[in-house]
């Protein structure tokens, strides 16, 4: 039975888009199913009691690994802004190609909190900042540090302890370009590098958090509930690419879609018995 590919009057309104369900092939998915079984260790963790300093977090399979190389900084409420024109944040970030050595960490200190302003090299791969939404950070560590959990009513109208401004790749500001990393399996896929950067900046935010309360209350101060973690993720206070990258690429959009229409019109084409389950 020949079946015709559905009118992409229908297909390409902006209501169907944004109502897609995730498949196998999904980027965040196949991000997921990609990474699951790497090793995850947080390598250095040098806060002070407000929870301003450096950390590092790695994840290896075989022979690669990277890093998130993250730098938390001390401004004031005034200075904090999700506009991209901002040149402070709450915290900077960066993703290193292998294990950054104390010399690669203390040039990332001069230059990543920079962002757009500073140069990175080829052995990061990307960069991104955020601010902390501060209503909801400062409303946990005071329910930890006084040993109980924080109201999950606040949690789930906010749904995130930081929000990033930006994610950079693909060569921006010095970063390495597409082609040196290109090759590589693990990142095949769309956006694999950029959503381990913002997963692993997620974790941080948790452990920043218990650290501050921790420092705040020692004797009573409690960790954030894994359950309540597992809700939590990472705001994102700007997305003014996306929109004109959609208008700017409207044959990659198409592919896109094509390639799904094409994969349900197969399978719509198969006859019943025809398809056995291996």
């Amino acid at each position: 039975m020949k079946v015709e590919l559905r009118d992409p009057n229908i297909i390409m309104k902006l209501s169907r888009l944004g109502s897609f369900h995730q498949s196998k092939l999904s980027f965040l998915r196949s991000f997921l199913n990609e990474f699951k079984d790497w090793d995850f260790k947080r390598d250095l963790f040098d806060l002070d009691k407000e929870g301003f300093g450096v950390a590092v977090y790695s994840f290896q399979k075989k022979d690669r690994i990277y890093s998130l190389v993250c730098f938390a900084n001390k401004i004031f409420d005034d200075e904090r802004s999700d506009r991209v024109i901002a040149t402070k944040w709450d915290a900077a970030f960066t993703l290193f190609d292998g294990v950054p050595k104390k010399k690669d960490i203390e040039r990332l200190k001069n230059e990543v909190p920079k962002q757009e302003v500073g140069r990175l090299s080829y052995k990061e791969l990307t960069l991104s900042r955020a601010n902390k939404s501060i209503r909801v950070f400062n409303h946990v560590v005071e329910s930890l540090s006084n040993g109980k959990q924080p109201n999950l009513d606040l949690l789930k109208k906010v749904g995130y302890l930081y929000r990033t401004t930006a994610v950079y790749g693909s060569g921006k500001f010095g970063l390495a370009d597409r082609f040196r990393i290109k090759n590589r399996d693990e990142i095949n896929g769309p956006f694999r590098l950029e959503m381990m950067l913002v997963y692993l900046v997620r974790q941080f935010t948790f452990d920043q958090v218990n650290h501050v309360a921790k420092n705040k209350n020692p004797k009573k101060a409690i960790k954030l509930d894994p359950k309540i973690c597992k809700n939590l993720g990472i705001g994102n206070s700007t997305g003014l690419g996306m929109a004109p990258f959609i208008v700017n690429h409207p044959t990659l959009l198409n592919n896109w879609i094509l390639c799904r229409e094409q994969a349900l019109k197969k399978i719509r084409e198969i006859k019943k018995g025809e398809f056995k389950r291996k």
